[in-house]
Order: C-alpha cells, then structure tokens, then sequence
C-alpha cells in the first residue's frame, strides 16, 4: 500500500496558529502524489483518514501529516 507524509513547522506552540502548516502538509501530500503519477486535486482528500502528528520544538510545532489512498 502506498502512503504519503508531509513535515511542516508551525513558528507557535499555540494550537490556533497551526492552520498554515496543517494546509501546508495537506498540499504537499497531493503534490507527492502527483510526483507518483497519481493526477488528483485536493478534492481528492474529502472522505480520506489523514493521521496527524504534533510533535513540540524550541520554536514552536513540526506537524507530521500521513496519507494512504483508498485505492
């Protein structure tokens, strides 16, 4: 099974501030996936188990984003 994993730093440790990174790691994983020939938009992650990892840093957040397609 193919999946897919997108790092991002947030510059908070604020949960409310972590939108950016969390888009951010969501338009990575689709351009990997298009890298890996799959053609698709970001419509493509509506109904998709996306697992999510915070993990805290000195400057603030890493966001670990993981995507494995349904197909």
């Amino acid at each position: 099974m193919t999946s897919y994993s997108a790092l991002e730093k947030a510059s908070s440790k604020h949960p409310h501030d972590w939108g950016r990174a969390v888009a951010s790691a969501m338009t990575r994983l689709v351009e990997a996936a298009r890298i890996d020939g799959r053609t698709l938009e970001h419509e493509f992650l509506f109904g998709e188990e996306l697992q999510l990892c915070i993990e805290e840093d000195a400057e603030g957040a890493t966001i670990k984003l993981s995507w494995a397609p349904s197909d």
